[in-house]
């Protein structure tokens, strides 16, 4: 066994509450753990016999570029069960980050994270 980590990826998602988040993307970071059997490619050394962490990445941007929804939790949520999907993987932890907002509620990030 093994994972992947992939940790701050950008992404742009029309995702909140308040209406000016509704009225435009914002960006989130995305960050991604992915545990799989790394036997087969460890033997081989063929990404076809891996996971392609770009692959993972495309997923991840296209997820949030098409999301449009109000709650940080489900985004999360229904994104790492379609990652878990798409890729062999036998666990995922999920995390993001939506720094919109830190500044205006004194706060220095605002995170949920996801383990399935």
């Amino acid at each position: 066994m093994g994972s992947i980590h992939l940790e701050g990826i950008e992404v742009m998602a029309r995702i909140g509450l308040l209406e000016e988040e509704l009225l435009a993307p914002q960006h989130l970071f995305v960050t991604v753990d992915l545990e799989y059997d790394f036997e087969m490619v460890r033997k081989t050394d063929e990404l076809s016999d891996g996971i392609d962490y770009r692959e993972v990445i495309a997923f991840v941007k296209k997820f949030a570029a098409a999301y449009d929804g109000k709650m940080l939790e489900r985004f999360a949520q229904v994104l790492a069960e379609s990652l878990k999907d798409a890729f062999p993987v036998s666990k995922i932890s999920l995390c993001v980050d939506k720094p919109r907002y830190t500044g205006k509620l004194g706060l220095r990030e605002i995170r949920v994270q996801v383990e399935l």
